[in-house]
């Protein structure tokens, strides 16, 4: 019952919103009363942080698995975004569901506190192996910047964005910030 729970919870905050779906509309839609739902599921803050919150960061961490701990960065940010393009249905809502949370257009601001805290951590630690390859903390942003832009239109957006696309901005991006940090050691 959890996982229908789960499933169809997604859908509904997708679909409507976090204020817009109510415990009800979620038990309705997996076929269970209200007991059950708040057995699984004290309050929908709960049931939402559960569904996007720790169901993305869990995602995130299984996806990131999949790559060599050798990748540079330029191919681990072009490895990341092809990979995005092919999330399964439920992981492209979560997925959507996060970022809508995250930019404070979704969800409840306790959740989004806790991932914006997450992400934080996660940007600190990306800002530190990008400046191992780039010149300047401008670059880091800049690079930072079109990886999160093309990532919101591929998740967001559901833009197909070709992969020689792609391909072609993020090495872009990484050959001239390597210039610049030539020509400035130089």
């Amino acid at each position: 019952m959890k996982d229908k729970i789960k499933y169809h919870s997604i859908r509904l905050f997708d679909k409507n919103g976090f204020h817009g779906t109510s415990m009800r509309d979620i038990g309705n839609a997996a076929g269970c009363k209200m007991p059950t739902l708040y057995y699984y599921y004290e309050s929908k803050e709960i049931l939402f942080d559960e569904v996007v919150r720790l169901a993305y960061i869990e995602m995130v961490d299984n996806l990131h698995k999949k790559f060599s701990s050798k990748l540079k960065p330029a191919d681990f940010c072009i490895q990341s975004l092809l990979l995005k393009k092919s999330l399964t249905e439920d992981e492209k809502i979560i997925h959507r569901l996060a970022m809508k949370t995250w930019l404070g257009f979704e969800g409840c601001d306790d959740v989004r506190c806790k991932l914006l805290d997450w992400e934080s951590l996660r940007n600190s630690r990306n800002m530190t192996l990008l400046s191992q390859e780039v010149s300047s903390e401008v670059w880091v942003r800049i690079i930072t910047r079109t990886y999160t832009d093309l990532l919101q239109r591929i998740i967001l957006f559901e833009e197909n964005i070709p992969d020689s696309e792609i391909i072609q901005e993020m090495t872009l991006l990484f050959e001239c910030a390597a210039k610049q940090k030539i020509k400035q050691e130089e």
